[in-house]
């Protein structure tokens, strides 16, 4: 579904496409001028002009960001030569066709070297994420122990996992969850979001508290905070 809306002055040209994948409706700046409305499978068809009207601020705030500075890492293609965050340095994506029975994918300082067979697709989009989803499982646990190891805060289980909607969470009996893609965000921004999960350890609210709490865990939580507002949409993959 294709269409146009007039929002602030200006004509916003807008796509609708089904995902299997997502769980809830979003909006993805293909480029400045264009929207992509996502909506779940199964989902009831929203009106997309609803959709575009409540979030028109921030499609605005993304066309100026685009104009000024280009695409986020987010809005760009996974390619060859694609330049990706993973904990916390650049690595260049670099694709080589091997003879060989599976694909596999090959960390260095400043490359990930994803290996395919002949007959491996061209998109390698799905290989690097189950790549990086595996790397995830234990690189996060290990982290939230390190962040942990001064305030000793009790959880029951660490869990990583695909969330859509949220960057981590905690239950009421301590068990942490935490999406997988904080190992593609800056260093600084994922240890916020880590010592923000287990500040709900101690307070399973957003009281003065507990930011008060999450200022002497991470003290530099507000300037994490405020790269979550502007880029938090926009992480590839």
């Amino acid at each position: 579904m294709n269409g146009t809306i007039r929002l602030g002055g200006h004509e916003i040209q807008y796509t609708v496409r089904r995902s299997g994948r997502a769980q809830r409706v979003s909006l993805r700046i293909r480029e400045a001028g264009l929207v992509e409305v996502v909506v779940p499978m199964h989902h009831v068809m929203p009106a997309p002009e609803t959709v575009l009207e409540r979030h028109g601020a921030w499609i605005f705030r993304t066309f100026d960001r685009l104009r000024r500075f280009g695409p986020g890492p987010g809005e760009r293609p996974v390619a060859a030569g694609s330049r990706i965050l993973f904990l916390g340095a650049e690595r260049t994506i670099r694709i080589v066709r091997e003879d060989r029975r599976r694909p596999s994918v090959t960390l260095t300082e400043s490359e990930i070297i994803v290996c395919l067979t002949p007959g491996s697709p061209e998109d390698i989009r799905p290989l690097l994420e189950r790549w990086i989803r595996k790397q995830a499982e234990s690189i996060i646990p290990v982290r939230v122990n390190e962040l942990n190891e001064r305030w000793k805060f009790r959880h029951s289980s660490i869990t990583v996992r695909n969330q859509r909607t949220r960057w981590g969470s905690c239950s009421r009996r301590g068990a942490l969850s935490f999406n997988w893609r904080l190992v593609i965000l800056p260093t600084e921004v994922a240890d916020y979001l880590i010592c923000h999960e287990l500040a709900h350890l101690k307070y399973l609210d957003h009281s003065v508290r507990f930011w008060s709490l999450v200022g002497k865990i991470c003290p530099t939580f507000r300037q994490s905070e405020r790269w979550l507002r502007r880029h938090g949409r926009s992480v590839p993959l």
